[in-house]
Protein backbone atom coordinates (compact mmCIF):
# COMPACT_ATOMS: atom_id res chain seq x y z
CA UNK A 1 0.00 0.00 0.00
CA UNK A 2 1.06 3.58 -0.51
CA UNK A 3 0.95 4.18 3.24
CA UNK A 4 4.21 2.22 3.38
CA UNK A 5 6.69 4.65 1.81
CA UNK A 6 9.69 2.36 2.20
CA UNK A 7 11.00 -0.47 4.34
CA UNK A 8 14.21 -2.23 5.29
CA UNK A 9 15.48 -5.12 7.42
CA UNK A 10 17.76 -4.48 10.39
CA UNK A 11 19.53 -7.53 11.80
CA UNK A 12 19.55 -8.28 15.52
CA UNK A 13 21.01 -11.18 17.48
CA UNK A 14 17.89 -13.33 17.09
CA UNK A 15 16.76 -12.45 13.59
CA UNK A 16 15.59 -9.23 12.00
CA UNK A 17 13.49 -6.14 12.71
CA UNK A 18 11.46 -4.79 9.79
CA UNK A 19 11.43 -0.97 9.73
CA UNK A 20 8.52 0.49 7.74
CA UNK A 21 8.54 4.17 6.81
CA UNK A 22 5.01 5.54 6.67
CA UNK A 23 3.90 7.94 3.96
CA UNK A 24 2.09 10.71 5.81
CA UNK A 25 0.86 12.11 2.48
CA UNK A 26 -1.17 9.01 1.66
CA UNK A 27 -4.94 9.33 1.92
CA UNK A 28 -5.01 6.54 4.53
CA UNK A 29 -2.83 8.61 6.84
CA UNK A 30 -4.62 11.15 9.02
CA UNK A 31 -4.02 13.29 12.07
CA UNK A 32 -5.85 10.65 14.10
CA UNK A 33 -3.30 7.97 13.15
CA UNK A 34 -0.69 9.12 15.66
CA UNK A 35 -3.32 9.85 18.31
CA UNK A 36 -4.46 6.21 18.11
CA UNK A 37 -1.21 4.58 17.04
CA UNK A 38 -1.83 1.46 19.13
CA UNK A 39 -5.13 0.60 17.46
CA UNK A 40 -4.04 1.72 13.99
CA UNK A 41 -0.79 -0.23 14.03
CA UNK A 42 -2.72 -3.34 15.02
CA UNK A 43 -4.98 -2.68 12.04
CA UNK A 44 -1.92 -2.78 9.79
CA UNK A 45 -0.76 -6.16 11.10
CA UNK A 46 -2.29 -8.22 8.29
CA UNK A 47 -0.87 -5.88 5.65
CA UNK A 48 2.53 -6.16 7.31
CA UNK A 49 2.38 -9.96 7.32
CA UNK A 50 1.47 -9.97 3.62
CA UNK A 51 4.42 -7.68 2.94
CA UNK A 52 6.72 -10.04 4.84
CA UNK A 53 5.34 -13.06 2.99
CA UNK A 54 5.90 -11.41 -0.39
CA UNK A 55 9.25 -9.72 0.20
CA UNK A 56 10.99 -11.67 2.98
CA UNK A 57 9.89 -15.33 2.88
CA UNK A 58 11.70 -17.65 5.32
CA UNK A 59 13.40 -14.75 7.12
CA UNK A 60 12.99 -14.67 10.88
CA UNK A 61 11.46 -11.28 11.76
CA UNK A 62 11.04 -10.53 15.47
CA UNK A 63 9.33 -7.15 15.31
CA UNK A 64 8.12 -4.36 13.08
CA UNK A 65 8.77 -0.66 13.70
CA UNK A 66 6.70 2.09 12.09
CA UNK A 67 8.59 5.34 11.43
CA UNK A 68 7.86 8.79 10.08
CA UNK A 69 11.22 10.24 9.10
CA UNK A 70 13.57 9.23 11.93
CA UNK A 71 10.81 9.09 14.59
CA UNK A 72 9.49 5.70 15.69
CA UNK A 73 5.72 6.07 16.12
CA UNK A 74 4.82 2.48 16.97
CA UNK A 75 5.81 -1.18 16.69
CA UNK A 76 4.50 -4.72 16.51
CA UNK A 77 6.15 -7.77 18.07
CA UNK A 78 5.81 -10.84 15.85
CA UNK A 79 7.29 -13.47 18.12
CA UNK A 80 10.34 -14.16 15.95
CA UNK A 81 8.51 -16.19 13.32
CA UNK A 82 9.24 -16.47 9.62
CA UNK A 83 6.74 -14.99 7.19
CA UNK A 84 5.26 -18.43 6.46
CA UNK A 85 4.84 -19.20 10.15
CA UNK A 86 3.28 -15.82 10.83
CA UNK A 87 0.71 -16.43 8.10
CA UNK A 88 -0.13 -20.08 8.75
CA UNK A 89 0.95 -21.20 12.23
CA UNK A 90 0.49 -18.35 14.68
CA UNK A 91 0.06 -20.76 17.55
CA UNK A 92 3.60 -22.08 17.18
CA UNK A 93 5.13 -19.41 19.45
CA UNK A 94 4.01 -16.60 21.78
CA UNK A 95 3.01 -13.52 19.84
CA UNK A 96 2.64 -10.03 21.26
CA UNK A 97 0.26 -8.03 19.16
CA UNK A 98 0.17 -5.06 21.47
CA UNK A 99 1.96 -1.99 20.19
CA UNK A 100 4.58 0.14 21.83
CA UNK A 101 3.47 3.76 22.11
CA UNK A 102 5.61 6.40 20.46
CA UNK A 103 6.32 8.12 23.79
CA UNK A 104 7.24 4.89 25.61
CA UNK A 105 10.36 3.69 23.88
CA UNK A 106 12.47 2.97 26.96
CA UNK A 107 11.95 1.70 30.47
CA UNK A 108 13.97 1.72 33.69
CA UNK A 109 14.31 -1.32 35.95
CA UNK A 110 12.81 -0.70 39.43
CA UNK A 111 13.60 -4.07 41.06
CA UNK A 112 17.01 -4.85 42.55
CA UNK A 113 17.24 -7.70 40.01
CA UNK A 114 14.93 -8.41 37.09
CA UNK A 115 14.93 -11.61 35.06
CA UNK A 116 14.76 -11.37 31.28
CA UNK A 117 13.04 -14.42 29.83
CA UNK A 118 12.72 -15.97 26.39
CA UNK A 119 8.94 -15.49 26.40
CA UNK A 120 6.17 -13.49 28.15
CA UNK A 121 5.70 -15.56 31.34
CA UNK A 122 7.67 -17.19 34.14
CA UNK A 123 7.36 -20.50 32.28
CA UNK A 124 10.10 -19.39 29.89
CA UNK A 125 13.83 -19.72 30.55
CA UNK A 126 15.93 -16.87 31.95
CA UNK A 127 18.31 -15.42 29.36
CA UNK A 128 19.65 -12.41 31.26
CA UNK A 129 19.39 -10.53 34.58
CA UNK A 130 18.97 -6.75 34.73
CA UNK A 131 19.95 -4.54 37.67
CA UNK A 132 18.04 -1.71 39.26
CA UNK A 133 18.40 1.54 37.34
CA UNK A 134 19.30 -0.05 34.00
CA UNK A 135 17.45 1.28 30.95
CA UNK A 136 16.20 -0.91 28.10
CA UNK A 137 14.35 -0.35 24.83
CA UNK A 138 10.73 -1.53 24.84
CA UNK A 139 9.60 -2.99 21.52
CA UNK A 140 6.38 -4.83 22.40
CA UNK A 141 3.88 -5.88 25.07
CA UNK A 142 1.83 -8.95 25.92
CA UNK A 143 -0.37 -9.54 28.98
CA UNK A 144 1.58 -7.30 31.32
CA UNK A 145 5.00 -8.35 29.97
CA UNK A 146 7.25 -6.11 27.89
CA UNK A 147 9.38 -7.31 25.01
CA UNK A 148 12.68 -5.52 25.41
CA UNK A 149 15.93 -5.09 23.52
CA UNK A 150 19.11 -5.32 25.58
CA UNK A 151 22.18 -3.17 24.95
CA UNK A 152 23.94 -6.11 23.28
CA UNK A 153 21.06 -6.44 20.81
CA UNK A 154 19.39 -9.52 22.31
CA UNK A 155 15.61 -9.53 22.62
CA UNK A 156 13.70 -10.93 25.62
CA UNK A 157 10.72 -10.42 27.93
CA UNK A 158 10.37 -8.96 31.44
CA UNK A 159 7.42 -8.35 33.73
CA UNK A 160 6.01 -4.85 33.33
CA UNK A 161 5.52 -4.76 37.09
CA UNK A 162 9.21 -4.01 37.52
CA UNK A 163 9.76 -1.68 34.55
CA UNK A 164 9.01 2.02 34.68
CA UNK A 165 8.21 3.35 31.22
CA UNK A 166 10.02 6.58 30.40
CA UNK A 167 8.24 9.30 28.44
CA UNK A 168 10.16 10.41 25.39
CA UNK A 169 9.58 13.89 24.09
CA UNK A 170 7.82 13.82 20.74
CA UNK A 171 8.85 17.47 20.42
CA UNK A 172 12.53 16.48 20.67
CA UNK A 173 12.03 13.78 18.06
CA UNK A 174 10.53 16.37 15.74
CA UNK A 175 13.58 18.60 16.24
CA UNK A 176 15.97 15.73 15.54
CA UNK A 177 13.95 14.78 12.48
CA UNK A 178 14.12 18.36 11.18
CA UNK A 179 17.91 18.46 11.56
CA UNK A 180 18.42 15.10 9.85
CA UNK A 181 16.08 15.92 7.00
CA UNK A 182 17.84 19.25 6.48
CA UNK A 183 21.20 17.50 6.45
CA UNK A 184 20.02 14.89 3.93
CA UNK A 185 18.71 17.63 1.65
CA UNK A 186 22.36 18.54 0.96
CA UNK A 187 23.46 15.07 -0.12
CA UNK A 188 25.68 15.47 -3.16
CA UNK A 189 26.69 19.06 -2.32
CA UNK A 190 30.40 19.59 -3.06
CA UNK A 191 33.01 19.86 -0.33
CA UNK A 192 34.42 23.40 -0.29
CA UNK A 193 37.22 24.27 2.12
CA UNK A 194 35.97 27.13 4.29
CA UNK A 195 32.42 26.71 2.94
CA UNK A 196 29.74 27.41 5.52
CA UNK A 197 26.57 27.97 3.45
CA UNK A 198 25.07 27.05 0.08
CA UNK A 199 26.07 30.49 -1.16
CA UNK A 200 29.71 29.40 -0.77
CA UNK A 201 29.11 26.63 -3.30
CA UNK A 202 29.40 23.91 -0.68
CA UNK A 203 30.62 23.07 2.80
CA UNK A 204 33.60 21.86 4.72
CA UNK A 205 32.83 19.42 7.52
CA UNK A 206 32.17 21.90 10.33
CA UNK A 207 30.58 24.46 8.01
CA UNK A 208 28.06 21.77 7.08
CA UNK A 209 27.16 20.90 10.67
CA UNK A 210 27.07 24.56 11.71
CA UNK A 211 24.73 25.51 8.86
CA UNK A 212 22.38 22.53 9.29
CA UNK A 213 21.93 23.10 13.02
CA UNK A 214 21.57 26.85 12.56
CA UNK A 215 18.52 26.24 10.38
CA UNK A 216 16.84 24.69 13.43
CA UNK A 217 17.95 27.44 15.80
CA UNK A 218 21.10 25.88 17.27
CA UNK A 219 24.27 27.96 17.21
CA UNK A 220 27.52 26.00 16.88
CA UNK A 221 31.12 27.14 16.94
CA UNK A 222 32.75 27.36 13.53
CA UNK A 223 35.49 24.70 13.51
CA UNK A 224 35.19 21.06 14.49
CA UNK A 225 37.47 21.12 17.55
CA UNK A 226 35.46 24.05 18.94
CA UNK A 227 32.13 22.42 18.10
CA UNK A 228 33.26 19.61 20.42
CA UNK A 229 32.74 22.16 23.20
CA UNK A 230 29.09 22.72 22.25
CA UNK A 231 26.24 20.72 23.78
CA UNK A 232 26.78 17.93 26.29
CA UNK A 233 29.10 14.92 26.36
CA UNK A 234 27.67 11.55 25.31
CA UNK A 235 29.40 8.22 26.09
CA UNK A 236 30.44 6.30 23.00
CA UNK A 237 27.83 3.58 23.37
CA UNK A 238 24.97 6.02 23.89
CA UNK A 239 25.11 7.97 20.61
CA UNK A 240 21.66 8.84 19.23
CA UNK A 241 20.47 10.24 15.88
CA UNK A 242 21.15 13.97 15.73
CA UNK A 243 24.31 13.82 17.85
CA UNK A 244 27.59 15.24 16.55
CA UNK A 245 30.39 12.68 16.20
CA UNK A 246 34.03 13.82 16.14
CA UNK A 247 37.14 12.25 14.66
CA UNK A 248 40.89 12.68 14.36
CA UNK A 249 42.18 11.79 10.88
CA UNK A 250 45.73 11.67 12.25
CA UNK A 251 44.62 9.31 15.05
CA UNK A 252 46.30 11.54 17.64
CA UNK A 253 43.17 12.66 19.47
CA UNK A 254 43.23 16.14 17.89
CA UNK A 255 39.76 16.72 16.44
CA UNK A 256 39.74 17.68 12.77
CA UNK A 257 36.48 16.19 11.50
CA UNK A 258 32.80 16.17 12.48
CA UNK A 259 29.60 14.58 11.19
CA UNK A 260 25.97 14.16 12.22
CA UNK A 261 24.98 10.70 13.47
CA UNK A 262 21.96 9.26 11.65
CA UNK A 263 21.54 6.02 13.59
CA UNK A 264 22.28 2.40 12.63
CA UNK A 265 26.00 3.09 12.53
CA UNK A 266 25.76 5.83 9.89
CA UNK A 267 26.70 9.51 9.80
CA UNK A 268 26.20 12.25 7.24
CA UNK A 269 29.19 14.53 6.64
CA UNK A 270 31.13 16.62 4.15
CA UNK A 271 34.33 14.57 3.86
CA UNK A 272 37.14 16.19 1.90
CA UNK A 273 38.22 18.14 -1.18
CA UNK A 274 36.94 16.51 -4.35
CA UNK A 275 34.13 14.75 -2.50
CA UNK A 276 30.50 15.60 -1.70
CA UNK A 277 28.15 15.48 1.29
CA UNK A 278 27.50 11.78 1.77
CA UNK A 279 26.48 9.09 4.27
CA UNK A 280 29.29 7.01 5.78
CA UNK A 281 29.39 3.82 7.82
CA UNK A 282 31.11 4.74 11.10
CA UNK A 283 31.39 1.11 12.22
CA UNK A 284 34.27 0.51 9.79
CA UNK A 285 37.82 0.18 11.09
CA UNK A 286 38.73 3.52 9.54
CA UNK A 287 36.21 5.53 11.57
CA UNK A 288 36.25 3.50 14.78
CA UNK A 289 40.03 3.91 15.01
CA UNK A 290 39.74 7.69 14.57
CA UNK A 291 36.78 8.33 16.86
CA UNK A 292 37.29 10.96 19.58
CA UNK A 293 33.97 11.97 21.16
CA UNK A 294 30.23 12.62 20.78
CA UNK A 295 28.24 15.73 21.71
CA UNK A 296 24.47 16.13 22.01
CA UNK A 297 23.22 19.48 20.73
CA UNK A 298 19.48 18.84 20.95
CA UNK A 299 18.72 18.32 24.67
Amino acid sequence: MELFRNYRLVEDSQGFVLEIYLNKDDEEFSAEFLAKIKENALGLEESVKKLIAEKFPNIKINAVKFLIGSMVVGSLALGGLSAHQNMTASAAAPQASAVQMANQRTATVTASQLNVRSGPSTAYSIVHVLRQGETVEVIGESDGWYQIRLKDGRVGWSSGQYLNLNSQSVARQAKVDAVLNRAKSFLGTPYVWGGASPSDGGFDCSGFTQYVFAQSGYNLNRVSKDQALNGTYVPRGSTQPGDLVFYSHAQNGVIDHVGIYLGDGKMIHSPKTGDVVRIADVTTDYWTSRYVTTRRIIP
